[in-house]
């Protein structure tokens, strides 16, 4: 059924007249409430009985996924922040038993969109408008590494917003798989470090980062080594660079959030170990 793909291809939420024009009957749709195949959570939208959590709480309010809950949905990073941040339009009215800790985003979405979230560009205006400049920025950065956005359109994205979320947008660079690695440059970079992402190292493959030209990086995500494969295949990466000479170190995510004073120390006495290494030592005469 040419609806029922509609539905799955917006993230399984749809409003009634999207599917209607799609092909779907009324009453086809009442039998398919009625029969359990889709759920109705607010009149004239419809959901698969697998929607759950922010999409379903979303529709249910007549509202769309906006800001860093928006960006979570396209897979970006999104930040520490758990609230759930919804788009509301300036002439909504309030809706009832709104969940705690929600924040509601008054403001008329710009460009298209599925009727649950607002569109990736709109997501990040939004998350430039509210999170702070580090968020903002990682959010940036893994959009561009997602592919959903490119780095070439982020000046025009930004071309009608106040000047200062511009600024914000241009601090963006592409290379950065998750939200810890831009966290992790963006700090470095203000520390007065050159930092390089994605180095291609024969025989390794690509390193996440390296700093001054000779400290290799490589960052662990939260859900990190899921299999006895992805840790082996880490303990051979870091072998290869130790043979070939190079100055490594390997960081879990929440090193990076938790405990940056001391990744810094660790980072800063590496190069200056590497700095020593290579000073000529004066001979006695």
């Amino acid at each position: 059924m040419e609806w029922f793909e509609l539905l799955n291809g917006r993230g399984g939420v749809a409003g009634r007249s999207e599917l209607t024009r799609a092909g779907a009957h009324p009453l086809e749709l009442t039998r398919a409430v009625r029969d359990g195949r889709l759920v109705r959570p607010r009149q004239g939208i419809y959901a698969l009985p697998d929607v759950v959590g922010p999409r379903l709480e979303a529709a249910r309010l007549g509202a769309r996924l906006s800001c860093v809950s928006a960006a979570r949905s396209y897979g970006w990073w999104a930040g520490t922040d758990p609230r759930l941040h919804l788009r509301l339009g300036s002439n909504s009215r309030s809706p009832d038993s709104v969940p705690p800790s929600t924040i509601i985003h008054w403001r008329d979405s710009e460009g298209a969109g599925e009727i649950w979230r607002v569109s990736p560009a709109d997501c990040l205006r939004s998350v430039v408008r509210c999170a702070d400049e580090e968020t903002a920025v990682a959010v940036l950065d893994t959009a561009v590494s997602s592919g959903l956005v490119r780095y070439q359109d982020l000046g025009a994205m930004f071309a009608q917003e106040p000047k200062w979320t511009s600024r914000v947008a241009e601090a963006a660079r592409p290379g950065s798989d998750s939200g810890v690695e831009s966290i992790v440059r963006q700090r470095l970079t203000a520390a007065g470090h050159v930092v390089e992402q994605q180095v291609a190292v024969p025989g390794v493959g690509r390193v996440d980062m390296r700093v001054d030209g000779c400290l290799f990086i490589e960052l662990d995500g939260f859900a990190y080594h899921s299999s006895r494969s992805a840790f082996e295949n880490d303990r051979a990466r870091d072998l290869a660079l130790a043979m070939r000479g190079g100055l490594r170190v390997r960081f879990a995510a929440s090193q990076v959030l938790g405990e940056w004073a001391q990744v810094l120390d660790a980072i800063r006495a590496l190069l200056m170990q590497e700095k020593t290494r290579d000073t000529p030592t004066e001979l006695p005469s």
